[in-house]
């Protein structure tokens, strides 16, 4: 009985193929999320730091340097994110790469255990043919 070890195998090897296809949709899924959360951490640091610019008039020399070191930050800040989102979009490329090649071979090996199933199908009726009783003269005519 190759066929039903092969088949076997193959459930097996399909098994793993969805387990792995379901991590490589949650990476992604991770990597996405990475990505629009250091967006946005990007643009509102982007959005504080100009309204926390120095406004026109009369102010001292330390909360002038305490702002601005502020503003300065904030910037710091996005910049980082903006790196943050870099890389998350890199990585989301990646995740979407795996998954693309997880679900192909999910697929391949699909089409593997139909096309043995179909052989082991064969086989179960080529052996109860070969071992069928012959029937009576008369009931063949």
């Amino acid at each position: 009985m190759r066929e039903a070890r092969r088949l076997a195998l193959l459930q097996r090897q399909a098994l793993l193929a969805k387990v792995a296809r379901r991590q490589a949709l949650r990476g992604l899924a991770d990597a996405l999320a990475a990505e629009e959360r250091s967006q946005l951490i990007a643009a509102r640091s982007r959005q504080l730091a100009l309204a926390s610019a120095p406004q026109p008039g009369a102010t001292s020399g330390a909360a002038l340097a305490a702002r601005s070191g502020f503003t300065a930050s904030l910037a710091q800040l996005a910049v980082t994110a903006a790196e943050a989102a870099g890389d998350a979009a890199r990585q989301s490329a990646w995740q979407a790469e795996t998954l693309a090649a997880a679900e192909t071979r999910a697929r391949r090996l699909a089409e593997r255990e139909a096309e043995v199933r179909a052989a082991l199908d064969a086989f179960k009726a080529k052996r109860e043919a070969a071992h069928a009783p012959p029937l009576a003269r008369k009931l063949q005519n």
